[in-house]
């Protein structure tokens, strides 16, 4: 895949291999080191806030998934608790993008996070009193998806706002090897604390509280995150109509987010299925579940550190590239034997999601003027809401047909999805040479 030459894209980063002053500058800072965008103070306050949400996010998954399967016995259990949360992410994700592009974004990360926290305080007094019930995960799913909904657009599009254009990529990956990581650490801790009685589910839910507010203090520390002095306000339903409409008019803005939501709607539902994997394929429980959680952070964690060092120029052929794998893999994973092999295919799975993941978020934002990055972000946040809403009725059909030939089917969806998009996106560049001749 390969974006256009459009006007639109004037004073943006330019993602196809040009000559001249401003590409020979953009090649240099995309081979920047690494960790280039640490080397700006905000960014590191942002990314410490953030490693401590991720944190108290993926060790709080492992007693979730495993209170879901507890409490609920079935697949469609599993997927109703993901279905809460993909239900107010739909209501709520327009809403978030609209807030990071006319509020200050500091005030709109700090509320969604300490929502975040007391919703898993919230969960830990129930486990500590023994009360916890199958309704109050639907409820916290929801809570949390609002919190999830406000929060994400709003540092995403802080942080481009303080790194600026040429660091993005850099900036994004580093944010998802953030992601990665915690989803090593977070499945690890949150075995531990399975295996210790005396902590158990309400120790895994009071520590991702803690960390909440933890990373609630350390967005205290960042400017307000205004926006642009002299920004038209309009209604907000207005700002949305206007964000999608901007969307609908850049060809390769549009691309990129439609062939985002699609796969993510349609591909990473196999998250929702891990615990049944672990369990119903090999007899592992909530241990095995968290160790293919554990492997798949590893290639995702690989996977962000290559994307790191990725040339922007190179990000469409990775983004295909990771979409491909990841509908390989998800087969893969369909037909494992055995543990092992599971765990194999649960890295590649993995490292192909963070790859696409990575990516789209760093074309969809290059390519667009940054008055329109808060609501681009939430457009691009629909897929995670609808994976939730998919996940309930192929958690029926799991229980129907099996989980197995469900798993196949969902890989196949993947790779014709991003066939179709690449064809498509070879088409309109081949429309556009005669144009840019």
């Amino acid at each position: 895949m390969g974006p256009e030459t459009s006007t639109r894209n004037v004073g943006r980063v330019p993602l196809v291999d040009e000559k001249g002053d401003e590409g020979a500058e953009t090649e240099t800072a995309e081979r920047a080191s690494m960790f280039a965008s640490f080397a700006v103070p905000a960014f590191r306050v942002i990314w410490l806030g953030t490693f401590f949400y991720y944190l108290a996010i993926f060790s709080g998954m492992i007693a979730r998934g495993a209170l879901a399967k507890d409490l609920g016995g079935d697949n469609a259990a599993l997927g109703l608790v993901t279905l809460a949360f993909g239900a107010v992410s739909i209501v709520m994700t327009p809403i978030g993008g609209v807030l990071a592009d006319r509020l200050a974004k500091r005030r709109v990360m700090i509320l969604s996070t300490l929502l975040i926290g007391l919703t898993s305080g919230g969960l830990a007094v129930t486990e500590l009193f023994d009360i916890t019930e199958f309704w109050m995960l639907i409820v916290a799913s929801g809570a949390q998806a609002a919190g999830f909904a406000l929060l994400v657009p709003a540092r995403m599009a802080f942080t481009i706002d303080i790194v600026g254009p040429k660091l993005i990529p850099n900036a994004v990956a580093l944010a998802q090897i953030s992601m990665n990581s915690n989803r090593v650490i977070g499945p690890a801790l949150g075995a531990v604390f399975i295996g210790v009685s005396w902590l158990g589910y309400a120790g895994i839910y009071l520590f991702g509280a803690v960390l909440s507010f933890v990373a609630a203090g350390c967005f205290f520390a960042l400017d307000a995150g205004e926006p642009k002095p002299g920004r038209v306000q309009r209604a907000p339903l207005a700002e949305l109509a206007d964000g999608i409409r901007y969307v609908r008019s850049v060809p390769s803005v549009r691309l990129v987010v439609t062939l985002a939501v699609l796969v993510t709607m349609v591909g990473f539902p196999y998250v929702a299925f891990l615990p049944s994997v672990s369990e119903d394929f090999f007899g592992r429980g909530p241990e095995g579940f968290a160790q293919l959680s554990l492997v798949g952070a590893l290639g995702g964690l690989a996977a962000g550190f290559l994307v790191a060092r990725t040339v922007l120029a190179q990000g469409p052929r990775v983004q295909v590239v990771s979409g491909v794998v990841l509908a390989v893999g998800l087969v893969f994973l369909a037909s494992a034997s055995n543990f092992v092999v599971a765990l194999v295919a649960a890295a590649i799975v993995g490292a192909s999601t963070a790859g696409f993941q990575s990516m789209n978020a760093t074309l969809a934002l290059s390519l667009s003027d940054a008055d329109y990055h808060g609501r681009i972000q939430s457009i691009m946040s629909f897929g995670f809401s609808l994976f939730g809403l998919v996940s309930y009725p192929l958690g029926l059909l799991a229980d129907s047909i099996g989980l197995r030939p469900t798993l196949v089917g969902m890989g196949v969806a993947v790779g014709l999805l991003v066939i179709v998009a690449e064809v498509r996106w070879r088409e309109f560049r081949t429309a556009l040479v005669p144009a840019a001749g």
